[in-house]
């Protein structure tokens, strides 16, 4: 399977589904839904550089905690995709909750088809 940063996220996480079938745990979000973003937000102190401009919540992992969240860097220009390991918790430990960063759609795609699938996110 050629995944390129050329494909949209869909069709990334589509082509994923198609060649694990049942074993492939992730699945897109509505772009209506808001409660992972909601939850984030929580989460995340109010100051984290990731939540100065738009996020969006995109995939769910079924296994785990794990949501896949694309925004934008300080200047608008490039996307930021981050997996988080969820808590839904507003009490934590620091460093909590867990991610993984990446810089292009490619690498989210190679990060879950290598260790994603995995049940916790490997940080």
């Amino acid at each position: 399977m050629i995944i390129t940063d050329y494909m949209t996220i869909e069709e990334i996480i589509d082509c994923l589904a198609n060649e694990y079938g049942d074993e492939f745990n992730w699945r897109m979000l509505p772009f209506s839904d808001k409660y992972f973003v909601t939850e984030l937000r929580k989460e995340l102190k109010q100051n984290d550089p990731f939540l100065s401009n738009p996020v969006y919540a995109v995939a769910k992992c079924d296994s785990n905690d794990d949501v896949l969240y694309v925004g934008g860097d300080a200047s608008g220009t490039k996307e930021i995709w981050r997996i988080y390991h969820l808590t839904y918790s507003v009490e934590h430990e620091n460093g909590c909750p867990l991610f993984q960063e990446f810089d292009s759609r490619k690498a989210v795609a190679e990060y879950i088809q290598n260790e994603g699938m995995n049940e916790n996110i490997n940080i």
